[in-house]
């Protein structure tokens, strides 16, 4: 993993490859180059392992699925938020059959080939995450 800053934009450039994890990589990132808050504005690339979990009812909670996918995944584009140096993320992906999958993004995507990523720092905004209510969703706020 690398990862490259323009300190003039605020914008953070991750480089990864095979092997690398995807979700474990952008916290790292966030953690190193001191990204509290940000935008993740691309991403693309490839997998060989995904986990991620979806939403499965209009209860509130929603009840969700978990699941993990194996093989050549594409990734089509992934994006998200990063508050207090914790990434949420969301993705969608192709498998070899070209299934398509998409949701909350888990430790233990890998990399098959490469992933490049794009992350806009904010520098005079601070976001965290509140649990909303008793169901524990967090709510993104100003920290």
């Amino acid at each position: 993993m690398e990862y490259y800053e323009d300190f003039s934009t605020g914008i953070v450039i991750v480089a990864l490859r095979r092997g690398d994890l995807l979700f474990e990589s952008i916290e790292r990132v966030a953690r190193e180059a001191d990204v509290h808050s940000g935008v993740l504005m691309s991403g693309i690339g490839s997998l060989t392992r995904a986990h991620i979990h979806t939403v499965r009812s209009t209860d509130y909670p929603p009840r969700e699925e978990y699941f993990q996918l194996r093989g050549a995944l594409e990734i089509v584009q992934f994006g998200g938020i990063i508050a207090n140096y914790q990434p949420h993320l969301h993705i969608s992906l192709w498998d070899e059959r070209r299934n398509y999958f998409g949701g909350h993004v888990h430790e233990g995507c890998e990399i098959l080939t490469l992933s490049e990523i794009s992350i806009h720092r904010l520098k005079d905004l601070r976001l965290t995450r509140r649990a909303l209510d008793t169901s524990g969703v967090g709510l993104l706020t100003r920290a």
